[in-house]
């Protein structure tokens, strides 16, 4: 792995999992300093993100996070509602019933519930999701979707996360290993896809919202999930 390769995933993951939002410039030789990368190889990352739509640069101004537009939102999800419900009854038609890994990320979200929203919570719904793709062994499918959740996650400019839609989020998804344990693809197929259509809808409805200035507030009275 060369050291462009090597920056560029260092730095995608930074990014992801750094307090970096919507709007807000890159300052690029601290984040240089701060990884250990020198200039050259940096800019070239920065350049690679920018290609890949996460990030974009103007002379005179460098790298910032661009907003998600509705238009590439509707775009990933109608990918994402083609892709995800395969992969999903894919891994059910395979599945053995050690499922564990899944449970122990529906506890870490169920303890993030009663949070204001941040990265780790959405960083957290990418894992069960992604973990369902990576049982299908389909690489090329699995990257995709990679890809498409880190536009999602890096772009979005939803602040908060209302209670009542992740406690659906969790049932969704305890709904979804309940028929991928059992291996009906099927009703798994049909699952996934409702949830995915769900969360689009919640998604595009938060981007309208954040649009005319009107993001939903973060309840302070939300309980931890039980």
């Amino acid at each position: 792995m060369n050291i462009s390769l090597k920056a560029y995933l260092h730095i995608r993951e930074s990014l992801l999992n750094s307090g970096i939002y919507v709007g807000q410039k890159i300052l690029h030789h601290e984040l240089g300093e701060k990884l250990g990368i020198s200039n050259t190889p940096l800019r070239e990352a920065l350049f690679r993100l920018v290609a890949e739509g996460l990030l974009s640069h103007e002379n005179y101004k460098g790298f910032s996070v661009p907003a998600i537009t509705i238009e590439e939102a509707v775009d990933i999800y109608e990918t994402r509602e083609l892709i995800e419900p395969y992969l999903a009854a894919k891994a059910a038609e395979g599945q053995t019933n050690n499922l564990q890994s899944f449970y122990d990320i529906l506890d870490e979200y169920k303890q993030l519930i009663s949070e204001p929203y941040h990265r780790r919570r959405i960083l957290t719904d990418k894992r069960f999701h992604m973990e369902i793709a990576g049982l299908t062994k389909n690489e090329t499918l699995y990257n995709m979707l990679n890809q498409l959740y880190d536009k999602l996650i890096l772009k979005s400019p939803v602040e908060q996360l209302s209670g009542k839609r992740a406690r659906s989020v969790i049932g969704e998804h305890e709904e979804i290993l309940v028929k991928l344990k059992s291996g009906d693809d099927k009703t798994v197929h049909r699952l996934m896809k409702k949830h995915i259509q769900k969360q689009k809808e919640y998604v595009l409805e938060n981007i309208r919202l954040k649009e005319k200035g009107e993001v939903e507030p973060f309840s302070p009275l939300l309980k931890p999930y039980k």
